[in-house]
């Protein structure tokens, strides 16, 4: 019982996060390459309690999307479901960008032949009885364990992924809708994150948030303890992106980012010995980070603005000329 309380307030909280948040996450200027910050500190809005109107982004097809608070719960929902599996937020992007294609975030009694429900899912393909397939829980959770089959479904452009799982008639379908499931995505899970495609730094940053509460250990890659270069690591590996593993060579690793002009993502170096930093933590935006401090503390938000701050680099930049 108290795992389901748990759990309806997390949904109520997404839900009064996204209606805080939507009005200028949505009509927020991005592009690929870009930051698009979902909920800047002190964000606020005169749009609480009702729909939010989004204006068309280039390539949606559609004028305008409304967002009702079924819709606003549904994509919490589909949100929520990912922290608890401890996806990336790509996962996230992926089943919202369906959602919004199959059903427009509704959960509908009715689709082409026997759809049913937000992912338009059908009884007779094996996806579960229609009671069953009407309950958004079950329908996004079965999203999610076909997608997590899929071979590298991280690195797969979204209408790949989302047609590996949902084997639908026009797959190019599901592309116009990323941009608008990336940035309700954001606002949801308190990312600042860079609009690219993949969404590299959205895995990056809900890797090390999922890791929140976990304990520090010297020499630790997870998954029960992290150190802090073990933290960060594995945080880009659950990108699809290799960097090295200790603080020092990751500072080496670059590229080097001049302060005032770090984004999300980025790495931040502190205690510098000798020739190179003794710790690193993962930039969140406005002035946090996520770290693992030290034996006496666990994986936790600090702010990166103190006295030993050294610098910051952006691995990003080095996988994205790497990948060019």
């Amino acid at each position: 019982m108290k795992a389901v309380a748990a759990g309806a307030a997390l949904l109520l909280l997404l839900v009064s996060v996204f209606v805080a948040a939507a009005s200028s996450i949505l009509t927020a200027s991005g592009t690929p390459g870009s930051v698009a910050c979902a909920l800047p500190s002190g964000t606020a809005s005169s749009t609480e309690g009702t729909p939010v109107a989004a204006p068309a982004f280039t390539g949606i097809a559609s004028t305008a999307v409304a967002m009702d608070s079924e819709q606003q719960t549904h994509a919490a929902l589909i949100v929520q479901l990912a922290m608890e599996r401890s996806l990336p937020a790509r996962a996230a992007v992926i089943a919202v960008a369906t959602a919004l294609q199959e059903s427009q975030l509704r959960n509908l009694r009715y689709g082409h032949l026997d759809s049913l429900g937000l992912f338009q899912q059908r009884p007779s393909q094996g996806w579960g009885t229609p009671e069953r397939i009407l309950n958004p829980r079950y329908a996004t959770a079965t999203f999610y364990d076909r997608l997590v089959k899929v071979r590298r479904w991280e690195q797969l452009p979204l209408t790949r992924a989302a047609q590996a799982v949902q084997r639908s008639a026009r797959p190019d379908a599901y592309a116009p809708w990323e941009p608008l499931a990336q940035r309700l995505v954001d606002a949801l899970t308190g990312s600042c994150v860079s609009l690219i495609p993949g969404g590299q730094v959205a895995a990056v940053i809900a890797y090390a948030h999922a890791q929140l509460g976990k304990p520090y250990l010297w020499g630790a890659e997870g998954p029960a303890a992290f150190d802090c270069s073990g933290l960060t690591m594995r945080a880009y590996q659950a990108a699809g992106i290799t960097i090295p593993r200790v603080a020092a060579d990751q500072w080496r690793h670059g590229p080097p980012i001049p302060s005032g002009q770090e984004q999300p993502g980025d790495l931040a170096f502190f205690n510098m010995q000798a020739d190179s930093p003794g710790h690193v933590g993962l930039v969140l935006g406005g002035g946090q980070m996520i770290h693992a401090p030290n034996r006496r503390s666990v994986v936790r938000i600090d702010t990166y603005h103190r006295g030993d701050l050294i610098g910051f680099t952006r691995p990003l930049l080095r996988f994205v000329k790497a990948a060019g």
